[in-house]
């Protein structure tokens, strides 16, 4: 057989195997396999390229074919798998999965121009093939795109992970940004264990800056973090498409690469129809356990596991052991007690001298002719005789009772006591039913024929003993055998027991049996497919070509090495701020600075003009309150910061747009997640110097209630007192998706602990690069709560507070009530989003959040961001994925947002080097003249109007003085006298606002606010379902299916429990927007009845108020069942997704999750109404309280112009002062 003619006779070994599958009725294994003859058949070498949707795959595979014959955009493109072959172009859709390129039914063929719909509207195709003028490809190989594995959509995950069976080598392409993305790993991680030559690719490196990070750390990262996950590759290679130029760009190695990889596809070809097959056989074996799992599972659960079978012979004996022992039983205890009887009346002493000397006595009476006396002797007779018989009698009794029947009940009491039978019945049993001792017993044994002798005295003693023996032994075993009937009936449950458990261990016994049967059966099976198998193996050494690392050349002049290190291992080691900083563009740099600027102006303007307007009225007393409120308002305008939180994913570049915010390079920036807790940057205040951190170390509550959450959310339990251990035996590939975060920030914090441990609990002072070094090291970050980071630059000097927080997707995302506090009280929002990856699962709740928050805000404070925009090709590139950013948000409920395309890399740049071209090109100029806008005038103008209305209240109430005094000292006099009456009219309509109440309206509109939170939910349980049972985690080559089944139950449960929460800090939102409004509605109809009483004294004051959110318990979901009793609507993924499995399960679920929802509401709705009872009561308190005091001061007023006799000028003029200073 020639090398020629080897993958075509591999399809030799396949027949056979495809007929056992079918013979076994798996369909999908037939498919495949099918698909495996015939490319063994047509010998093309088929290379597939795989990865994030946005990782420039089709741009790669352009370029590979030296034209634009792939869609390629950053925004999510082939929804398909498309194979591309080199040939006359035209392309061919096939419309249904059974047709092939020979059966020309189902298929469609369409020009080049027309593919990219087609591309993109992948649920009506299954496949595409493509033919163009491709001469790298000649004849020998096909190239495979395959939509993204990261992609939301369930057809993009199961169209890659069907094509693979087909690829006889796989490239792996990587966002520069998102190498260390957890779906990344994973999939990488899948596509090692295949066994099929695997080449990494780091695509868009030009995004690589080395004054963030040195290239070859960047590099011993990447490598650092496969090896981890235990991902076993054949070469990796770093790209640019964009810079072909990039001294790091081993782009031109990829086409001598493949063209290699063609010499050798005989080899290449041979080897993937093995591995495929043996995959294929290995996924139809988890097929087939998966539908034994259910009766093997339910059979070892009858047996008790495996010890249990060999439990089962030593309990079956120690159950008949039992039963033997309990059948005996009643005989044997009845046997003992009458030994013992027979024991107590053999030693008991009845016939003790005394009493033979009474019976001699008795005996002498019944002798024929004995009388007493000689006259009138037969009365004295009878009554002697009755004497010593009586005597007799009693002597027995006593000796009897002592000697004998005080022992007899004291052994049945104890008897029926032991046996639970014991009581008053019995009691009285003894009294009735032992023997007694009487004269009949005496006549009984006295022999009428004897004569009277000592002889004969002794021998009727012992005859009336062993009568009372023989009594007492009868009546005691009489009363024992009643006694023991209770214990052989007790006896007969024990025994029906017994039978029980010996029936279920024999049945447990037919269960093993069973069991084992079906193990043998699945080995034989197994056995027999592998025989079927080719032969498989390692590829030969040497085989593929090397791939050669990346050349780093020395540092090119000016440019320093890597100095902000994303590596943990590397933060320590590379001081940042010893280095003087490049001159920067000082305009460019200081746009937010500019806006601080110009808002502290303002500020501190109006604030001046409240501190002249306090000290002009301040001489009065009348006028108390107006100066203390005048100050107030100062002191928050003179004082106040501007806080800016920004928000948004891992690696959307927060850290680098803060950056290029503050002009300087502040915080770590890494194309690996960084912060992992919320950062502030302010101004050196409170003793802290430029350049130190407070890091705020969570405590050790804090940090267990984080363990036990990533425990129970990993389906761990709780972490107990050897988490550690438990965790570094946790693997990767058994976590969900949505759970990797916690698997990161479970092995970070074991490998933490001993370091970290100490210092939970605890204030830790750092410097700069101390401070970058617990934002970058996750090993220390996951231990910390906050970081407060003193550094002055122009634009923390102008008073804004630079909030960073950790990425939506981030374990710390859920704490809801830290995040939703910044969105509620920020005076500005940003949210940055990815030019090549927007929109991650996290992300849209988090926006969903966002939404509601600006639905309750008076202003419009957000600003959206898609960073990286140099990324963009075109103009048109650009507007597309502006377009489709706007229109995700707009879903996720932010309508009209404002949207800006940026690049802080540029930016930066540009501020830090003084380049303006670069500043211009970054976009940030339009940014930060809006924002400048907002900040500077908008914002400003919102607390200047505050000042203004303040002081226009002042001198209201001063020109209210001046009308009280032009009226004259006569009206004045008359009506300081009806003040009296009035203003005690005014202070009890006071007192009754500060009584009001709002509890029963708050409670109805709880209660009517969290219905619709449930009908909201419900609404979207289809799409938590989606997003939780997703089908690149119901894989066949995932392995335990049970136990993805199960993490995937739980991510639905942490999904709903986290909407649950952000739903109900959304109310608290719509409940203080309804406890303002209804004080605010109270505190006016009181001023304006006081106003109606007094005849036109004004009480107006500032109704501003800001109320805390309430702190809300975490919501946590308790597991049904476990999800055992659900598993039985996932047969196989196929089913599942494609058949109604998932739709089956949601409606199994449903009614189990809405009640779920409804026991878990009702503490949180207590809660609500009763904190905004309390604020509301305090609220109308502290207004009652101003307004008695106004009205105190307005009767001081007019009784101070008739006693010091200020004129209405003085007031008018003091007025006008005022109105001087509001211009």
């Amino acid at each position: 057989m020639s090398r020629t003619d080897y993958p075509a006779e591999m399809a030799t070994p396949l027949l056979p195997l495809r007929e056992a599958m079918k013979q076994s009725g798996d369909h999908t294994a037939v498919e495949a396999l099918t698909d495996l003859i015939s490319k063994a058949e047509t010998k093309h070498l088929t290379i597939a390229f795989c990865g994030h949707f946005s990782a420039g795959k089709s741009s790669l595979i352009n370029s590979l074919c030296g034209k634009r014959v792939l869609p390629s955009s950053p925004v999510p493109t082939s929804a398909n798998v498309v194979a591309i072959r080199n040939g006359k172009p035209r392309a061919r859709i096939y419309t249904s999965p059974n047709v092939s390129a020979d059966n020309k039914a189902g298929t469609l063929e369409v020009s080049p121009e027309e593919l990219e719909a087609y591309c993109k509207n992948g649920g009506a195709y299954s496949s595409i093939e493509v033919w163009d003028n491709i001469p790298l490809l000649q004849d020998d190989a096909v190239l495979l795109d395959t939509p993204g594995v990261d992609s939301t959509d369930r057809g993009h995950s199961l169209a890659t992970h069907s094509a693979l069976h087909l690829a006889d080598v796989v490239f792996y392409v990587m966002d520069y940004n998102h190498v260390q993305s957890e779906t990344n790993l994973s999939f990488a991680k899948s596509l090692s264990d295949w066994g099929k030559p695997l080449f990494l690719i780091v695509n868009q490196i030009d995004k690589h800056r080395e004054r963030e990070l040195s290239f070859d750390q960047y590099v011993d990262g990447v490598e650092a973090i496969f090896a981890a996950w235990e991902v076993r590759y054949d070469g990796l290679l770093f790209t640019s498409l964009r810079d072909q130029q990039h001294r790091y760009n081993q782009w031109s190695q990829l086409p001598e690469l493949i063209t290699e990889l063609m010499t050798k596809k005989e080899e290449l070809i041979s080897h993937s129809l093995a591995s495929s097959a043996r995959h294929i056989t290995e996924q139809h074996l988890r097929r087939e356990a998966g539908k034994r799992e259910d009766e093997e599972t339910a059979l070892l659960e009858e047996v008790g596991g495996q010890e249990g079978i060999e439990r089962l012979d030593r309990e079956l004996a120690l159950l008949d052991e039992q039963a033997a022992e309990l059948r005996a039983k009643p005989s044997q205890v009845r046997e003992k007690f009458r030994a013992e009887v027979d024991s107590l009346l053999a030693n008991a002493n009845l016939t003790p001298a005394d009493i033979r000397t009474s019976a001699g006595y008795y005996l002498e009476s019944r002798k024929p002719g004995f009388r007493v006396g000689l006259l009138f002797s037969g009365g004295k007779t009878e009554q002697e005789k009755q004497r010593r018989a009586s005597e007799l009698v009693r002597l027995l009794q006593d000796q009897t009772s002592s000697q004998v029947e005080v022992h007899i009940r004291t052994m049945l009491r104890q008897l029926g006591e032991a046996n639970q039978v014991w009581d008053a019945a019995w009691e009285q049993a003894l009294n009735t039913e032992l023997p007694a001792i009487n004269e009949e017993l005496l006549e009984l044994k006295r022999s009428a024929s004897a004569e009277l002798s000592p002889e004969y005295v002794l021998q009727f003693s012992k005859d009336v003993r062993g009568e009372i023996e023989t009594r007492y032994r009868k009546s005691a075993m009489l009363l024992a055998d009643r006694i023991l009937e209770a214990l052989v009936a007790q006896g007969e449950a024990a025994l029906q027991a017994l039978d029980a458990s010996r029936a279920a261990l024999l049945a447990q016994s037919a269960a093993a049996a069973r069991y084992t049967a079906l193990q043998r059966a699945a080995a034989e099976e197994a056995a027999g497919l592998r025989s079927l198998l080719p032969p498989a193996g390692p590829l030969p050494s040497g085989l593929l070509p090397e791939v050669k690392g990346p050349h780093v050349p020395a540092p090119e002049p000016g440019e320093a090495p890597g100095s902000q290190a994303g590596m943990s291992a590397s933060v320590a080691a590379q001081p940042q701020t010893e280095a003087p900083a490049p001159p920067r563009r000082a305009a460019a740099q200081g746009a937010p600075a500019t806006a601080g600027a110009e808002r502290r102006r303002r500020l501190d303007a109006a604030a001046a003009r409240l501190e002249a307007a306090a000290a002009l009225v301040e001489p009065y007393p009348a006028m108390g309150s107006a100066v203390r409120d005048l100050r107030a308002r100062a002191a928050s305008l003179a004082g106040g910061t501007f806080t800016l939180a920004l928000f948004g994913a891992f690696s959307a570049g927060k850290s680098s747009f803060a950056n290029a915010l503050l002009g300087e390079a502040v915080l770590p920036v890494s194309p690996h997640p960084t912060t992992a807790a919320i950062n502030r940057i302010m101004a050196p205040a409170g003793g802290m110097e430029h350049g130190t951190a407070r890091v705020r170390m969570k405590t050790r509550e804090a940090f267990q209630e984080d363990l036990a959450y990533s425990f129970r959310l990993l389906g761990l339990g709780e972490p107990g007192t050897e988490w550690q251990k438990r965790v570094k035996s946790l693997t990767p590939s058994d976590v969900h998706p949505a759970g990797r975060p916690h698997y990161s920030f479970l092995q970070a914090a074991a490998a933490g602990w001993e370091e970290t441990a100490d210092q939970l609990g605890q204030d830790v002072l750092v410097d700069l690069n101390g401070y970058r070094h617990f934002v970058a090291n996750e090993k220390k970050s996951c231990f910390v709560d906050s970081i407060d980071l003193y550094y002055s630059c122009d634009v923390t000097e102008q008073g804004i507070v630079l909030v960073d927080t950790p990425g939506a997707d981030s374990v710390n995302a859920r704490h809801t009530g830290v995040t939703f506090n910044y969105m509620k009280n920020a005076d500005a929002l940003i949210f940055v989003t990815y030019y090549n990856h927007a929109f991650s699962q996290g992300d849209r709740q988090f926006l969903s959040q966002l939404g509601r928050v600006k639905d309750s805000s008076a202003m419009d404070q957000m600003f959206f961001v898609v960073n990286a925009s140099d990324l963009s090709s075109s103009e048109e590139e650009l507007e597309q994925v502006l377009d489709h950013v706007g229109t995700e948000l707009r879903k996720n409920g932010i309508r009209s947002p404002r949207l800006f395309p940026v690049s802080s890399m540029l930016a930066m740049e540009g501020k830090m080097d003084g380049n303006d071209d670069r500043l211009q090109q970054s976009g940030f100029i339009r940014f930060e003249e809006e924002f400048n806008q907002f900040a500077g005038k908008e914002l400003a103008d919102l607390a200047v109007g505050g000042a203004s209305e303040e002081m226009a209240r002042v001198v209201q109430r001063l020109k209210q003085r001046a009308e009280d005094a032009a009226q004259g000292e006569e009206t004045l006099r008359q009506r300081r006298d009806e003040l009296g009456t009035i203003s005690e009219q005014s202070r009890q309509r006071i007192e009754r606002l500060a009584q009001r109440s709002m509890k029963d309206e708050l409670s109805q509109e709880t209660n009517e606010l969290l219905f619709h939170v449930r009908q909201r939910l419900a609404f979207r349980l289809g799409q938590f379902m989606a997003e939780a049972f997703h089908p690149s985690v119901l894989r066949e080559d995932q392995g335990n299916l049970k136990t993805a089944f199960a993490a995937c139950g739980r991510e639905l449960l942490r999904m709903i429990g986290i909407e649950l929460e952000q739903e109900l800090l959304a109310t608290t939102l719509r409940l203080e927007q309804t406890g303002h409004a209804w004080v605010g509605k109270q505190v006016t109809e009181c001023i304006n009845e006081v106003k109606q009483l007094t005849g036109g004294i004004d009480l107006s004051l500032t109704l501003e108020e800001k109320w805390s959110t309430p702190v809300l318990e975490e919501i946590r979901l308790e597991e049904p069942s476990g999800w055992k009793n659900y598993w039985s609507y996932f047969r196989n993924p196929k089913q599942f997704f494609e058949g109604d499995g998932r739709q089956r399960l949601q409606e199994a679920l449903e009614p189990v999750l809405k009640q779920m929802m409804i026991e878990v509401l009702p503490a949180s709705e207590q809660k609500l109404v009763q904190f905004y009872d309390t604020q509301v009561h305090q609220s109308v308190q502290h207004h009652s309280r101003q307004l008695t005091e106004r009205l105190e001061e307005a009767v001081t007023g007019i009784q101070d112009s008739l006693a010091s006799g200020i004129q209405a000028e003085q007031w008018v003029a003091l007025s006008k002062q005022l109105e001087q200073l509001q211009e």
